[in-house]
Formats: C-alpha cells, sequence, structure tokens
C-alpha cells in the first residue's frame, strides 16, 4: 500500500445510509492532510437516492468511491446466517486483490481524529488490530478462548492486514468456523474474527474505538466484571474519553445518539456531522430502551458496584445454562 494512501471499507444496507455518512464524512473532514482516500462500500441494499447522497459526500471532499455486492463477496459463504449478512463482509476483503491494507469502519461510529498513524502501524506479524471489547465472559470461552487472550470489538475500527490474511487463508477459517455453528457462531462475525484470528491480534489504543463502558466503568472493575487478565490502564482509558479518535455509538448505557432520548455524553459530535450530509434535516425519533438496558442502567446507578458485578455473573451463567 502506498505511504499516504488510504483504503477505508463500509458495510451497511439503507437502514444505515444516515449513519454511514455521518461516519464517511467525519472520517473525511478530519483526514484532508492525507493525500488519497479510497472510500469501500459493500452492499447488497442501497437504493438510487441513499447512494448518491453518499456519493454527494465523497465527491465533495475529492476522494474516490468504489461499491462492492455483499451478495457476490459472500458467495463463499454457503450457509445461511442467524445474523445480518452484512456484518460479515469485513471477513471477505481479502477479494479486493490490490489492496494489502484495508481499515474496516463501523456505520455507528465519528471519526473525530486523524486515522494517519494507522496507515503506518506496523503489522507483519498480525492480521488484524482491533481495540480490546467489553464483552461478557461467556462468549470468549465458547469460542475456544480463555481470559488470557484480549478479545477485540471488530466494530469500530480494526486494520486487515490482507496481504497476511491470505496468505494464513483467514477467510476459509472464518467460514469453517461458522460452519461448525451451523451459521450462528457466538458473537457472530466478532466471536469468528477472535477465534480464528486469536493468536496474530494486535491491540489498539482504546482511544480508536471509545465504547459506552468507557464512560461507566473504571480500568479495575472493567477487569473484575469480564475476568479479564490484561486491558488498558487507566491512564489510556482516561486519554482515550478525553481525545477520542473514534466513537462507537453501541447500544449500551445512553441509547443510539440518532434518537432523542440519547444521553451519550458525545452525542452532540454525532448531531455536528450529521448537519454536513444530506440527511441534515432528519427529525430524530423517540426510542424506547430496551428492558434489559434499563435494567442494567438502573443497577448500575443505584446500586454498590459488586451488585452490578453479580448482574454479569448472572448473566453469563444464564448463558451457560441456556447452552
Amino acid at each position: 500500500m502506498k505511504s499516504n494512501c488510504l483504503n477505508i471499507a463500509y458495510s451497511f444496507d439503507d437502514g444505515y445510509a444516515q449513519h454511514a455518512a455521518v461516519s464517511i464524512v467525519s472520517l473525511l473532514e478530519n483526514n484532508k492532510d492525507i493525500d488519497k482516500i479510497n472510500v469501500h462500500i459493500i452492499t447488497n441494499s442501497l437504493n438510487r437516492k441513499n447512494a448518491s447522497h453518499i456519493e454527494e459526500i465523497i465527491n465533495r471532499y475529492d476522494r474516490n468511491i468504489q461499491y462492492h455486492d455483499l451478495n457476490a463477496m459472500t458467495s463463499r459463504m454457503k450457509i445461511s446466517t442467524g445474523f445480518n449478512r452484512s456484518a460479515y463482509g469485513r471477513i471477505f476483503l481479502d477479494s479486493l486483490t490490490d489492496i494489502d491494507r484495508i481499515i474496516y469502519i463501523d456505520s455507528d461510529t465519528v471519526i473525530d481524529g486523524s486515522l494517519k498513524e494507522l496507515m503506518t502501524l506496523d503489522m507483519t506479524d498480525y492480521v488484524v488490530a482491533g481495540v480490546q471489547d467489553t464483552v461478557n465472559p461467556y462468549y470468549v470461552i465458547n469460542i475456544g478462548l480463555d481470559h488470557s487472550y484480549r478479545y477485540i470489538n471488530d466494530g469500530g475500527v480494526i486494520i486487515l492486514n490482507l496481504d497476511l490474511w491470505r496468505k494464513m487463508n483467514i477467510t476459509s477459517k472464518c467460514i469453517d468456523f461458522i460452519y461448525k455453528f451451523n451459521g450462528n457462531p457466538p458473537h457472530n462475525d466478532q466471536g469468528t474474527i477472535n477465534a480464528v484470528c486469536a493468536e496474530h491480534i494486535k491491540i489498539l489504543p482504546a482511544k480508536y474505538n471509545v465504547m459506552p463502558p468507557h464512560f461507566k466503568f473504571t480500568s479495575k472493575q472493567i477487569m473484575s466484571l469480564f475476568r479479564m487478565r490484561s486491558y488498558y490502564n487507566q491512564e489510556e482509558l482516561d486519554n482515550a474519553v478525553r481525545n477520542p479518535i473514534v466513537i462507537h455509538y453501541t447500544d449500551e448505557f445512553f441509547n443510539r445518539p440518532w434518537f432523542k432520548n440519547c444521553s451519550h455524553p458525545l452525542k452532540e459530535l454525532y448531531l455536528y456531522y450529521l448537519a454536513m450530509t444530506p440527511w441534515r434535516e432528519c427529525k430524530l425519533k423517540f426510542k424506547e430502551i430496551t428492558r434489559n438496558c434499563k435494567i442494567q442502567n438502573w443497577v448500575h446507578k443505584n446500586c454498590p458496584f459488586f451488585i452490578y458485578k453479580l448482574m454479569i455473573r448472572f448473566i453469563e451463567i444464564k448463558h451457560r445454562i441456556k447452552k
């Protein structure tokens, strides 16, 4: 890959076009110093209106756009999955044969800083790089790992070393893993990538994927909650929250920023970049948070930490019994 050429991939459909547009405009607004940016869009359901809006944004910054058909890319996977097939698109990026490194970005993100450092990050011995996730221990154990592994979130931002990925035949190994679970592997695409790439994962600084738990818990609390042996120290977490590069708006605690009742501390960033898109006039809707999220929020707000921890343990046991 050329030293000043950034290849970015998104995978989304019409339902997430607005949010992908916000992420793309934030990416391009904060990376103007990069000579060349290629935006690769993987989709099987993007109408002409939404596509033209996305193209309008990318053309505004004089960047390149390429579409890739999701069904064609994932045709090697001869099985139906219990999860949106678009989430598995990142596993098949090895089909972009003229690219050796690509950064995959989830659509529910805002890029509020430069990704330039990731372009030259040493990935010699790693097939993927990402930010360590806060995930129920059940998922880690159920994909065959133990708590010594630093399980990454494959959303937000991940880097794929496609050159090594192809040499190690990672896509075929991922497909085999998905078949092993009859199309429903634990934690879907994320569990698949963590299981298959476990020995070749590089951990990125937390600032490249700031998630809701980073605002709610200390480093020690996160390690205790999720039985981790290694995690970011408190200084690293504090720096990520104060100076985030990528904000990942997952459902936990706050709801999503495109709903009027979202309480995320960085909700205004999403709205700021939304105003730069053709969706700037859209009205925010109300969405009731889920029952589980309500319980989670109530326990966190009203109970000592050890009670919240007991709740996480209960969820873990419930998963195990169900299995």
